[in-house]
């Protein structure tokens, strides 16, 4: 447990700021960051806080229109690696993906400990990345290589033990500067401070999503609060699975498991193998950001696209080729 001293009030920017610049001693490091973590998240904050982090990572220049798949995580929920699925369908169909991620802090499977399981190279500088995108139109951004100063706090997060602004702060710092993105989150509370934030930034036509089943993405066993940002600001739908005639499904039937298992949960739902509520799960999501990514024009059509790309195998040979590019540039 990391023990406090009084510090002179500081703005959580110029704690991040000097966090993140290397030159404070183990002890200031432990006092600037509890002073940072203990103060209540706002919107204001999480925006100061994302501002000094892209400052400091590591871009890749990439295209406009590229969208990105993300979850805070934290959720508690051990499902399937749905977003990672989501972006290779939107690729399959010709979407832009630049999907910004990490291994999984919490135990679970994370989109990185899944790829490495996978026998994927995540290892990749901004030039492979960029190789590798103009080939396929999808390429995967291991936040690690990106966000180098955070590996200064990864010791502090960890002795912490408790969730921060820092598990809001990385989906909203794409090293490639999306700015249409589908991020999804557990909980209202930090659907409003993401989204309040994407708004600050002009991130316009971005959507965050709420499962009411505390999962941290579009969900099939209940409904799903959908955030849209615009440039009039934040505009608040509640989708069903229902409005697509799709059963319900209980969450047993979307568990997901270690990074072995999901690996084989992976690779049966790429092929279009998939058992029914876990096939509905990735294709509701897909559906969603097919939508983002402007080749479907409404839900019903994207979700039809999403279960025809799903279907014909593009998906495994998208994937496949992306394992085999990792390994060649």
């Amino acid at each position: 447990m990391i023990m406090s001293t009084i510090l002179p009030p500081r703005s959580a920017h110029d704690l991040l700021a000097a966090l993140l610049s290397g030159t404070l001693s183990r002890s200031e490091s432990e006092e600037y960051f509890l002073a940072l973590v203990s103060q209540p998240i706002s919107a204001e904050i999480l925006l100061d806080c994302v501002k000094v982090l892209r400052k400091k990572m590591v871009p890749v220049s990439l295209c406009a229109d590229a969208i990105d798949t993300a979850g805070t995580g934290g959720s508690g929920l051990s499902t399937i690696n749905t977003s990672t699925l989501t972006a290779f369908i939107v690729a399959a169909a010709g979407g832009k993906v630049a999907k910004h991620g990490n291994r999984s802090a919490s135990g679970n499977c994370g989109c990185f400990d899944l790829l490495e399981e996978l026998g994927v190279n995540i290892h990749l500088d901004p030039a492979q990345e960029r190789r590798i995108f103009e080939r396929l139109g999808i390429v995967f951004l291991f936040a690690p290589l990106h966000h180098l100063p955070l590996r200064l706090l990864a010791t502090l997060r960890k002795s912490y033990g408790e969730k921060t602004l820092f598990n809001l702060m990385g989906p909203l710092c794409n090293p490639a500067g999306v700015t249409r993105q589908m991020i999804g989150t557990g909980n209202d509370a930090d659907a409003q401070l993401i989204a309040k934030t994407l708004h600050a930034l002009g991130s316009f036509g971005s959507i965050v999503v709420t499962g009411h089943d505390g999962l941290d993405e579009v969900t099939v066993t209940a409904a799903t609060t959908v955030r849209h940002i615009s440039e009039n600001g934040v505009r608040t739908k509640e989708f069903s699975p229902a409005s697509l005639s799709l059963p319900p499904a209980f969450p047993f039937e979307i568990i997901g498991g270690n990074a072995r298992e999901n690996v084989q949960l992976f690779l049966e739902l790429a092929q279009g193998k998939g058992t029914a509520a876990m096939e509905n799960l990735v294709l509701l999501n897909a559906a969603h950001a097919l939508i983002l990514a402007k080749l479907s024009p409404s839900i019903q059509e994207a979700f039809l696209l999403a279960r025809e790309i799903l279907a014909s195998g593009s998906v495994h040979r998208l994937f496949e080729r992306y394992r085999e590019f990792t390994h060649q540039s």
